[in-house]
């Protein structure tokens, strides 16, 4: 009997876990921390809003515009890197990571923005570059000169023909092991007043940290106090996978030809050099220090740790920490950059499966489509593409990450050699890919430079859609990108899209669905339309549990349905889902009448489920 009884529960259990269709992610414990379900903005300070005419966007400028997050919902921005720089690799090059570099302004300005967004509840997260430094650094000039402590900051090997140096000046010397810069040739530089090679994993302008020596470590916290002390709340952590190397300084596996692998960081493997196992339990470091931060200084929220780094689906899972030590809150989930426009659904949907199934217990997903180091949304697809995008990644659970201009569906813009303002032209000589085209200037009107700046000439031009796409004109016209942004960002604030379950639907090669829900809450379907024809979708054939009419909550422009319309879950005649190609619908059932019906038509479903699990209970029994 306790066999039976053992089989009836598995048979209940899988039931009730499948009963609404393909489930990917089951809320099973609400959180209620500040950046739990929070719009994560980065702005790029350099294209945001200059307010000195210089042509480059500044501190100030961010402080003129707060109020356009206050309008959209937003909550959390991550600004930078904004220290003191060269600006070899703009800015991810520090010289000083106690100042402000002067073309952003001063820590007096920095100081006004903290004040300014703490008077609106906007939260404020930077960038920290902890694997690497300028080469102008004076850390950097005493290690040179091997000055006390600093003569151990950084990675310095003798060349593998260090003897025949020092017996003849002139030969030159030969790199210690076959290790590349991510940017492009040998990964070390050698360094006449030293005579030795030191390591940098990006230009030769950027010699890494020795991050093994316990100095650079106090060095970290020194600089992560210092920030918390001003008002940061949390930090997104740079280039997390190149952090740590092997003591080792073995030669790394060659995977195509000897010329290859002597040029192409691509062409090594890199067993010695990313994801050391070391870099996990840094995280873990600097969490522990900013929660004892936070804790020790009575702050009324918690902080926050955001990791960037381009590593395999198993080695972010590692970031989050564990049962017993806890990691970053959110590891950049890069999975949505990767989609394939040749198969846009299979794509979307296999990266938002492997995030959620890989995720541990109760950490929380975090969504990211575009960033300044790839190709905004119109350029990859369409303009007509971007509601699609907005509604898909503001209707997922968790984090979402909206880069600068995405809510008025910002393009690339074309920036001719001669314009190119970015040095490693996204890690090589290969203009057609550089960075500039997705950095240019924020759209704000219809005025000259988009309102960005009144100077003769912006750092990087601007795009030529700037008449029409802009903040100024979007937010008059109802159903623009902006509008729908806002709408959906609205959203993100209901019980449902905080806490709720998602299920997911593939159901052809153009229709995409999300379906959020949550117990005694209104339900949300989002109906996506990839493809290039006009689809009927009958919602009832794919999702369980949907009453036979929906209100619209909200529609892109070319979808043609407005907020209220009712659509039909069950008929392709009467009131039928008619979806034009790449426009997007939000549904949902937040009606009083309905939510009468559907709390009859609940306990219905309760009732014949309770009668078919008697019958199999019966059935079951006299088998057993």
């Amino acid at each position: 009997m306790g066999t039976f009884y053992l089989f009836l529960f598995m048979v209940i259990a899988y039931t009730c876990s499948t009963v609404n269709g393909n489930v990917y992610f089951h809320a099973t414990k609400p959180t209620n921390e500040w950046w739990s379900n929070t719009i994560t903005y980065q702005v790029y300070p350099r294209s945001f809003k200059d307010s000195n005419n210089d042509g480059i966007g500044d501190l100030k400028g961010i402080i003129q515009k707060l109020d356009h997050f206050v309008d959209l919902g937003i909550e959390t921005l991550w600004i930078g890197p904004f220290f003191k720089s060269p600006m070899d690799d703009m800015g991810y090059d520090v010289e000083n990571f106690y100042e402000i570099d002067p073309i952003f302004g001063t820590l007096a300005d920095f100081d006004e923005l903290v004040l300014e967004m703490k008077k609106r509840n906007l939260k404020l997260v930077t960038d920290f570059i902890p694997n690497h430094s300028s080469y102008k650094c004076e850390w950097f000039k005493k290690s040179i000169k091997r000055e006390d402590k600093y003569a151990d900051y950084y990675i310095w090997r003798n060349a593998s023909n260090q003897d025949d140096i020092l017996k003849n000046s002139t030969i030159e010397p030969t790199p210690p092991n076959n290790w590349l810069s991510v940017f492009g040739g040998s990964g070390w530089t050698w360094n006449d007043e030293r005579q030795q090679f030191y390591y940098h994993q990006f230009n030769s302008k950027q010699p890494d940290f020795k991050i093994r020596n316990p100095e650079i470590h106090k060095e970290i916290f020194a600089i992560i106090k210092f920030w918390m002390d001003r008002g940061i709340v949390g930090f997104r952590f740079d280039a997390l996978r190149h952090l740590y190397e092997s003591d080792s300084f073995l030669d790394e596996p060659c995977l195509t030809t000897e010329a290859e692998c002597k040029v192409n960081h691509d062409s090594l493997n890199h067993t010695y050099t990313v994801d050391q196992p070391e870099n996990i339990e840094i995280i873990r470091e600097w969490r522990e220090f900013v929660d004892n931060y936070t804790k020790n200084n009575d702050r009324p929220i918690s902080s926050f740790i955001a990791t960037e780094s381009y590593s395999p689906i198993k080695v972010l899972m590692q970031y989050y920490g564990n049962s017993t030590k806890a990691g970053a809150h959110l590891p950049f989930n890069f999975g949505l950059l990767t989609v394939d426009k040749r198969n846009i659904i299979e794509s979307i949907d296999t990266n938002i499966k492997k995030w959620l199934d890989n995720m541990p217990e109760n950490q929380v997903a975090n969504w990211v489509v575009e960033n300044h180091d790839n190709p905004r949304m119109p350029t990859k697809f369409s303009p007509e593409m971007v509601p699609l995008f907005t509604a898909l990644k503001l209707s997922l659970p968790g984090i979402e990450v909206t880069y600068y201009g995405s809510e008025i569906g910002m393009d690339n813009t074309y920036v001719r050699p001669d314009q190119s303002q970015d040095p490693n032209n996204a890690g090589g000589n290969r203009l057609e890919e550089s960075r500039d085209n997705e950095r240019c200037p924020m759209q704000w009107d219809s005025s000259i430079n988009a309102g960005f700046t009144e100077a003769k000439k912006p750092w990087l031009p601007i795009n030529p859609n700037y008449y029409k796409v802009n903040v100024e004109s979007q937010k008059k016209i109802p159903t623009s990108n902006y509008n729908f942004y806002k709408k959906m960002s609205l959203l993100r604030k209901t019980d449902t899209l905080k806490n709720g379950d998602l299920q997911t639907y593939n159901i052809t090669k153009s229709i995409y669905i999300l379906k959020r829900s949550l117990l005694e809450r209104e339900s949300y379907v989002v109906v996506m339309n990839f493809g290039s024809e006009t689809e009927t979708v009958i919602l009832s054939n794919y999702v369980k549990n949907l009453n036979e009419e929906l209100f619209v909550y909200l529609g892109s422009e070319n979808s043609e349905y407005i907020t209220g319309n009712i659509v039909s879950t069950v008929s392709s005649t009467l009131y039928p889902l008619t979806l034009r190609p790449q426009s997007v619908i939000v549904l949902t059932d937040k009606h009083i009448e309905l939510e009468k019906i559907d709390t009859q038509n609940a306990g219905t479903r309760i009732s014949s489920t309770l009668i078919s699990l008697l019958g199999a209970f019966l059935l079951l029994r006299n088998f057993f």
